[in-house]
């Protein structure tokens, strides 16, 4: 045997032999990427079966019921049909109806009603300085006089309750009666009153009488000397008396 001869032979044998290296140094170099390929092959093969037994699992949830026509009783399989009398409204049904609360009561605007049935107005309210013919001296005449026969009835001009009275000779009988938003009224010059703190009194209720024995103003003859406030702030009563008791 010739030495070139024998030289192909060993090369023809060795062939497999280094085949076989190289894939397995592949596959050593590139395992891996390889096994990651497996994964990914793997996760979608599954993906794909948990798609395809979902379908199947919603075809076979579907019931065809068998529909008998008046003309075909054949029993035939047939998808349920929606009545869309089903949906329709019942005309007989009365609508909801609309809950409207009712108005919060509104207060009464405070306008005073007459204090005293016939009387003349005397000294009106001033800021000014006035005459004083009791006390002989100028003063600012901080209320309204109504000028009556004594023992003239005195009635409430507003609904209120009574806050204070009082009885001393130099005003008489003193009543403070409150009422809504702020104000206050003060009858001085008075008789006979039976109220006390707390009473409840109503526009036109008598309060007392006119007295001709208190001292203050006593120069002015027999009169109800009336105040009005506001918040506290005395304010002009012929503002809020009702425009046919001016």
């Amino acid at each position: 045997m010739s030495k070139q001869t024998k030289r192909t032979k060993e090369k023809r044998q060795s062939a497999p032999n280094q085949t076989g290296v190289k894939v397995a140094q592949f596959f050593k170099k590139n395992i891996y990427v390889i096994l990651m390929i497996i994964c990914i092959l793997a996760i979608a093969t599954m993906i794909t079966l948990a798609v395809v037994l979902n379908n199947n699992n919603n075809d076979a949830g579907t019931v065809l019921k068998p529909i008998v026509s008046g003309d075909d009783n054949s029993g035939d399989l047939k998808p349920p049909v929606n009545n869309p009398d089903d949906n329709k409204p019942d005309d007989n049904k009365k609508p909801d109806e609309p809950v409207i609360n009712p108005p919060a009561p509104s207060k009464q605007d405070f306008v005073m009603a007459n204090p005293i049935d016939e009387y003349t107005v005397g000294q009106v309210y001033s800021e000014e300085h006035v005459y004083n013919l009791t006390h002989k001296y100028w003063h600012p005449h901080e209320g309204m006089d109504f000028a009556a026969a004594a023992g003239s009835e005195v009635k409430c001009v507003f609904d209120g309750t009574v806050k204070e009275v009082t009885n001393d000779s130099y005003y008489g009988a003193t009543v403070t009666i409150e009422h809504q938003d702020g104000f206050t009224t003060v009858y001085k010059l008075l008789d006979n009153v039976s109220l006390k703190a707390g009473d409840k009194v109503s526009k036109g209720d008598v309060i007392g009488k006119v007295s001709d024995t208190a001292l203050d103003e006593i120069a002015d003859g027999a009169h109800l000397h009336l105040e009005l406030y506001k918040d506290g702030k005395k304010i002009n009563p012929m503002d809020y008396l009702l425009s046919g008791d001016k």
